[in-house]
């Protein structure tokens, strides 16, 4: 154990609570800095920069007029627009066009590995150290090239759309981070997510967050270029201009904390309490545990371990599912069978562990 040790306090918070709650349980009033992902955080099982993709594919298929006349449409994936027979064809077409490739590669070496131990062991012989990185490389440059076939203009306009359109899963709004900020003068909130510049620009301006880091691409005369790695799978014609390795930027994994301290340096100082919530699917922000003071995982599958390297500044770390805007409403309604149907683990019995505990089980 000379290399590591156990945290602090583990808290398991059981019941579905609302975001404010978990916030009065396990974020100290001196925090200084809040760090939040995107995809499945502030959504309840939404990926916002995989919808966005999805909105390409419609926008090629049915044009902007049409988007913009059923823009109060019902949430979902996939927009299958009965009405035009034609432009569907070419909807189903384009989508298995553009997403085949990279939707099967990410399912059957990213998704299949996180359920299966011989395909888990598989995916580190394969991808390297951090094989979910890796994986997600994939479908993340897929979106970049789809995004460079689009208008900048109308991708903000998508990304607005598909954040309304997803309302009632919001988990953290605007006005909890307005409640957050009174009880923590001087607080910083970042948003830090591997989904692309369009739909971060939407998520920090909904949210009130300070600041964003995202993956990003050189933007020149009204497009995003492309990004400088070329698959014949992911393109659809030939790329209007490429975006120089400069100015590309996939900000996934151990990226995110790289740049939160570059941007930010006092981060690196134990004395700052940072506090960090992602969903940790598949683990890829594992890695926040060694930088920041506490960390928590919303509404995932896969909590934080309670191991951290000697020199990691974490001392608590919390599990929680947080009530998304819609199950709030429902339970406010007197609705029966409130909760979302996706919740995996409601009714989980509420548990703390020190230290010292986890030591003598380990």
């Amino acid at each position: 154990m000379r290399h590591t040790r156990f945290v602090e306090r583990a808290t398991l918070h059981g019941e579905a609570v609302t975001f404010r709650e978990l916030c009065r349980r396990a974020v100290p009033a001196e925090t200084r800095f809040l760090v939040l992902d995107l995809d499945r955080t502030v959504h309840l099982g939404r990926n916002m920069g995989e919808l966005l993709g999805w909105e390409i594919c419609a926008w090629h298929a049915y044009g902007a007029a049409r988007l913009d006349a059923v823009e109060r449409r019902r949430p979902g994936r996939f927009f299958l627009d009965r009405t035009r027979p034609l432009a569907l064809l070419r909807y189903l077409a384009l989508g298995a066009r553009m997403w085949a490739y990279p939707g099967l590669f990410y399912l059957f070496c990213g998704k299949l590995p996180s359920r299966s131990e011989r395909l888990r062991r598989w995916a580190y012989r394969t991808f390297g150290k951090e094989p979910v990185a890796a994986v997600q490389r994939v479908p993340q440059i897929a979106l970049m090239h789809h995004m460079a076939a689009v208008p900048s203009a109308d991708l903000r306009r998508l990304a607005r759309g598909v954040w309304d359109r997803y309302r009632d899963d919001q988990v953290i709004g605007r006005d909890d981070l307005d409640w957050l900020r009174q009880r923590s003068p001087g607080l910083r909130i970042v948003i830090a997510s591997a989904s692309p510049q369009p739909t971060l620009e939407v998520a920090a301006e909904a949210l009130g967050a300070d600041a964003f880091l995202a993956s990003t691409l050189e933007e020149k005369d009204g497009w995003f270029s492309s990004p400088y790695q070329l698959h014949p799978l992911f393109l659809q014609g030939q790329p209007r201009r490429i975006s120089p390795p400069s100015l590309t930027r996939m900000n996934s994994g151990r990226t995110k904390i790289e740049r939160l301290h570059a941007r930010w340096p006092e981060l690196a100082d134990p004395a700052t309490v940072s506090v960090g919530i992602t969903d940790t699917g598949y683990g890829e922000d594992h890695c926040w545990a060694d930088h920041l003071t506490r960390v928590i995982d919303v509404n995932g599958a896969d909590p934080f371990p309670p191991i951290v390297s000697a020199g990691s500044p974490l001392r608590e770390l919390h599990s929680a599912s947080v009530l998304s805007a819609g199950e709030l409403a429902r339970r406010e309604a007197g609705a029966a069978g409130w909760l979302d149907p996706r919740r995996r683990q409601a009714g989980a019995a509420a548990r703390a562990f020190a230290g010292a505990d986890l030591e003598r089980a380990a």
